[in-house]
C-alpha cells in the first residue's frame, strides 16, 4: 500500500516552522520524491512563516506527489487577504521577499482562496532546482491569472520550465 499524502497540523507559533520544515523533509523521503531537499526546505520555511505570522489559527501543511513525479506542498490557513509577489528594492532592509523567492525556485505556485482562508501551495520536480533563476535569458516576471478559482504563478512561462508544466 503506498501512501499518497501526508499532513501535519501546527500551532501559528515560530517554533513551528522548524517543526513543519522537518515533517516535509520526512515527508518527501517517504513519498520518494526526487527533488532538492534544500529547495523544499527553503520554500516550505517561506509559506509557513507567512501563514504563521498572520495568527490567524493553526496552519496545515500537505504533501503529496503530483503529476510528472513533482511534490506538491500545500499551506493552509485561516487569515483573510491573497498573498502578492512583492518586488521591494534591493537596498529594502525590510521583508516582503518570500514570495519572490517561492516564484523563482518552484516549477509552480498559487493560491486557492475559500473563506475564511487559503492555500498556498508550490510544486517542485526533479531538475526543477537547476531552472532556478533566468528562463531563456531573462528573468521572470510575476505571471498570475484566475485558472479555476486558484491564483497561479508561471503558468505560461516559456522555455525549460514549459516543459514541465
Amino acid at each position: 500500500m503506498s501512501v499518497a499524502q501526508l499532513s501535519i497540523t501546527v500551532t501559528p507559533d515560530t517554533e513551528s516552522v522548524a517543526t513543519v520544515r522537518h515533517y516535509v523533509e520526512a515527508a518527501r523521503l517517504t513519498l520518494d520524491a526526487r527533488v532538492d531537499p534544500d529547495v523544499v526546505a527553503v520554500l516550505t520555511s517561506e509559506l509557513v512563516t507567512n501563514a504563521v505570522a498572520l495568527g490567524a489559527g493553526e496552519v496545515t501543511v500537505t504533501v503529496r506527489c503530483a503529476d510528472g513525479g513533482r511534490l506538491r506542498v500545500e499551506v493552509q490557513d485561516y487569515g483573510y487577504g491573497m498573498p502578492e509577489v512583492a518586488h521591494p528594492a534591493p537596498w529594502d532592509p525590510g521583508g516582503g521577499r518570500g514570495l519572490m523567492i517561492v516564484e523563482e525556485l518552484s516549477a509552480s505556485w498559487g493560491v486557492q482562496q475559500f473563506l475564511p482562508g487559503k492555500i498556498v501551495w508550490f510544486e517542485l520536480g526533479p531538475g526543477d532546482e537547476q531552472l532556478a533563476g533566468p528562463v531563456d535569458g531573462q528573468l521572470a516576471g510575476p505571471v498570475d491569472g484566475r485558472v479555476d478559482g486558484q491564483v497561479q504563478g508561471k503558468g505560461d512561462r516559456k522555455g525549460p520550465r514549459a516543459a514541465l508544466a
